[in-house]
């Protein structure tokens, strides 16, 4: 990751540079230029400059809020020196520099948290009591900003981080002391703020690439129904509007921005709602309630606070929002030592002291050392000596535009590639790893997504490493089972190539192999045990052919518990030093198999009579072969057989035709094992081994203690999900048995059906109580609805922790037997009035449910004891889409439609 002046990625001038010169105001529920063209705010937050925030320089644990921050330092090196450090602060922050590479990084807008005591006086030190003196430092480093933006044609939101007194208790976001009255608790500090925000309009309200003020960040504080947040903020916004009529008001509400009661409706014709996002689930139902707010009250909407988290959920937030037309800005721009941003400032030996000597106690450092650490700090905050991380700016811009991988950089062989270098996109693109973000506002458990917290922002985890050979300093490390990572190449030179892999590892589970495209360079290698996990080791793998066709490798694991460090590539010897031979083979589904092979073959040598397929020992018949037409290392059969999981399959060549590229032959094998990755298909009704997934994300198993034996599957996280394919042998209600035990918590599931495209239609909940212990084991049953035929099944995890041994589908029951007699649903497609009929045999209270495809409410409703229903749902709440719309009885007797709102 090299120190550079990060001014690369032209593609996002195209964003902006087709601005013009207009100020912004609001049309509708939508932010528009004076054109009326709709403007998506696409910005970065400068956190950390004018305010700093003790978690951003790693002093939260015992300096949080900045005044805190001061006072650790003055006790080390003085007053002055620690004045000299806040002017270099300042200074190097934020520059000419930074403006110009958001720009060049593609966005168009920044939003400038201020600290209210670089503009005024605090209350505590204004020389006559309720006067206003003005400070000169805020307003120039505001008028630097501005012009730098303007220069780019970038817009600039003017955000009151840091109000008089503070706004919130959240003291490191709001510099508040405690032992100094609160924005909330003085009226002289909401006095100030008014007459500040009167100041500040003043002196921009002529200023077109001022996108708006943001009058309060993030207020936290106990204030009955919000009534004195509002008298505040229609206070400000008055006093604005005496002398500038043109801007934008951005209003945040209470408890971090999201408590918008009492702040409706809006008292002013050019106000935004601005709610902040974090850590929560990205699809339409975590921000439906923001929505609701748009479209209620007619008034638009922008983010202007989220980060703090992985790649991948900056990618599927970004595009969650502007799929709905909401502006956003990131946050933060610069942190010490961190990934989650574009830009990390270098945490040195000397601050490091510092920080130590802060935290534990001992020895206080002398002021000189104190000085220079601090003052080098400093220094390190200018962009050129930031490292700047590319994977961000990439999953927030790029990635949002284009669902595809590109090389994170260029890798020649023969030569090295380092395992942390895999190529830049989406998860399950470039990469796959079963923990890739934290949802814990939702589900209530924190997760780690890159546990080396090193190098990259993505599910991959990388640490710093230890190795002095073929590395780059890092390694991948916590490596599990299904995980794996693309690399783009370039191979210079065909040839017979080693391999040089370098591991390490404590365990004994290591398993991975390599591919090229689709086509296995390796089979299955086994790490050894290197003793530690930071003992490096090199494992050969010989004898791999490599040619310019050759442009993507592949590494996959099947094990787990083992750190990679790089891959080596030496050329051997010409390629027509190893006879052609085959490599290995599997199927693809139920009728076809692919056959890899060692190197690149001409097409037209491949004969079906040349080769014999077997299953269980028999012969079955081949009705095509054909090379891929991309990777001609690979062919695919088509056979006349429906090929199963449990089947033993093998394969034979007797030709002597088929040619490779080098004018080699194929050699002639006998019998050689197919594997079969067919997943098992569970019959229901029918009983399924919670072990028995095709697929898994974030699971591990264990050996069980229940009744039986065998495995049970645990460490179980909400967002973890078990795969199974299951053939539905009559549509019906089946009642479903689920086998779990937990020391104490609740655990809960939802399953899902998905389809092709990866859509989930939600099917149903299950709570399970805590049984006492990991291995004491109880069950739990519910209805479920299941259609005919044959369904992926998804079991997803929605509140830990437990443990699950089997699951089972038993006791079907047809529409004819269901206490439902009727269900009927109509328009369908349709927009929000749906009629709904049904009767059943007895009266008993019924429930309406929809759901969004993705199995989240969105819509329920009530109605009394009856033995029928007629009545029109009004759904004009919800977006246009697919939806499961559910009837349920109290007896448990339900049944379920999809409904395609169009409108």
């Amino acid at each position: 990751m090299k120190r550079i002046l990060p001014l690369l990625l032209l593609f996002g001038l195209s964003c902006h540079a087709l601005l013009s010169q207009s100020f912004l105001t609001t049309q509708g529920t939508a932010i528009v230029n004076e054109q009326g063209d709709t403007v998506i705010l696409r910005g970065m937050g400068l956190g950390g400059w004018m305010l700093q925030e003790g978690y951003m320089l790693q002093t939260a644990s015992f300096a949080n809020p900045q005044h805190k921050i001061r006072a650790k330092i003055e006790q080390l090196i003085g007053t002055a020196d620690t004045d000299a450090f806040y002017e270099a602060w300042l200074a190097n922050h934020v520059r000419k520099a930074d403006i110009d590479s958001l720009a060049a990084w593609g966005f168009n807008s920044v939003r400038l948290p201020m600290h209210y005591n670089l503009y005024t006086l605090p209350i505590e030190d204004e020389p006559v009591a309720g006067q206003q003196t003005w400070l000169t430092k805020g307003f120039e480093l505001t008028d630097s900003v501005i012009s730098w933006c303007r220069q780019n044609q970038l817009y600039v939101i003017l955000d009151l981080h840091a109000a008089p007194g503070g706004q919130g208790q959240d003291a490191g976001i709001s510099d508040y002391d405690e032992t100094k009255p609160s924005l909330w608790q003085s009226t002289e500090n909401r006095n100030k703020t008014v007459a500040l925000w009167k100041k500040l309009a003043e002196r921009y309200a002529n200023e077109p690439w001022i996108a708006g003020y943001d009058l309060i960040n993030e207020p936290n504080w106990s204030l009955p129904g919000n009534a004195l947040l509002r008298a505040l903020y229609e206070e400000v916004t008055d006093s604005i509007r005496t002398v500038d009529t043109t801007h934008i008001i951005f209003i945040e509400g209470n408890w971090w921005a999201n408590d918008f009661n009492g702040l409706t409706p809006p008292w002013d014709s050019k106000l935004v709602y601005s709610p902040h996002k974090y850590w929560s689930v990205n699809d339409q139902a975590s921000i439906q309630w923001v929505l609701d707010l748009r479209e209620n009250h007619q008034v638009p909407l922008y983010l202007g606070e989220s980060g703090e988290n992985s790649n991948v959920w900056f990618r599927d937030a970004i595009t969650l929002l502007e799929d709905f037309g909401i502006g956003w800005a990131w946050w933060p721009m610069k942190k010490v030592e961190a990934i989650a941003g574009p830009l990390s400032v270098p945490k040195k030996s000397g601050y490091q002291t510092l920080l130590n000597y802060w935290e534990n106690g001992g020895a206080a450092p002398s002021a000189t050392f104190a000085k220079n650490a601090l003052m080098e700090l400093a220094e390190d905050l200018k962009i050129e000596n930031c490292i700047y991380q590319k994977d961000v700016i990439d999953a927030m811009i790029r990635q949002v535009a284009k669902d595809e991988k590109k090389a994170f950089k260029t890798h020649s062989v023969p030569g090295i590639i380092y395992a942390p270098d895999y190529d830049l996109g989406p998860l399950g693109t470039a990469y796959f790893d079963h923990q890739a973000a934290t949802y814990h506002v939702t589900t209530g458990n924190y997760t780690s997504w890159n546990n080396g917290w090193a190098y990259r922002n993505d599910g991959v985890d990388i640490e710093k490493s230890s190795d002095v050979v073929n590395s780059n300093g890092y390694n991948v490390g916590w490596i599990d089972e299904n995980e794996w990572m693309k690399y783009q190449m370039e191979v210079t030179e065909s040839g017979v190539y080693d391999i040089n892999v370098r591991i390490a590892t404590a365990g004994f589970s290591g398993r991975f192999y390599l591919q090229s495209g689709n086509s296995d360079l390796t089979n299955l290698r086994y790490v050894p045990n290197t003793g530690d996990y930071q003992t490096w080791q090199t494992l050969t793998i010989p004898n791999v052919i490599l040619t310019p066709e050759d442009t993507e490798l592949g590494f996959y694991s099947v094990g787990s518990d083992y750190n990679l460090g790089s891959f080596e590539f030496i050329k051997t010897g010409p390629t027509n030093s190893l006879d052609t031979e085959i490599l290995n083979a599997h199927t693809l589904d139920a009728s076809s198999i692919q056959l890899n092979l060692n190197k690149p073959m001409f097409p037209t040598g491949a004969s079906a009579n040349d080769f014999q397929i077997f299953v269980n020992g028999q012969p079955i018949s081949i009705s095509q072969v054909e090379a891929d037409s991309i990777n001609r290392k690979i062919l695919r059969f088509s056979v006349n057989h429906n090929l199963v999981s449990s089947e033993q399959i093998r394969i034979t060549y007797s030709g002597t035709l088929f040619q490779a590229f080098d004018s080699t032959f194929l050699q002639p094998f006998t019998l050689e094992e197919v594997e079969n990755r067919l997943p098992t298909i569970y019959q229901v009704p029918g009983k399924i081994e919670a072990e028995g997934y095709f697929f898994h994300s974030g699971v591990k198993q264990e050996n069980t203690l229940d009744t039986g034996g065998g495995k049970n599957v645990g460490h179980l996280d909400a967002g973890d999900y078990m795969d199974y394919v299951i053939q539905v042998n009559s549509a019906g209600t089946y009642e479903a048995s689920f086998r779990t035990a937990a020391a104490s918590e609740t655990g809960a599931v939802t399953l899902q059906l998905i389809d092709e495209q990866g859509k989930a239609t939600f099917l149903q909940d299950l709570s399970f109580a805590p049984t006492g212990d990991w291995q004491s084991w109880a069950t739990t049953t519910a209805s479920v609805s299941l259609p005919a035929g044959r369904h992926h099944l998804r079991v997803l995890i929605k509140q830990s922790q437990f443990n699950l041994n089997w699951f089972e589908f038993t006791g079907a029951t047809s529409l004819e037997d269901l206490s439902i007699q009727q269900f009927r649903l109509y328009p369908n497609p349709g927009s929000g009035q749906v009629s709904l009929e049904a009767d059943w045999q007895r009266p008993q209270q019924a429930q309406v449910r929809a759901f969004s495809i993705e199995g989240a409410e969105m819509w329920q409703q009530q109605f009394p004891a009856a033995q029928a229903l007629s009545t029109v749902l009004n759904l004009d709440s919800l977006s246009p889409g697919i939806y499961l719309i559910q009837l349920q009885l109290e007896d448990g007797s339900q049944i379920s439609q999809k409904w395609i709102k169009t409108q």
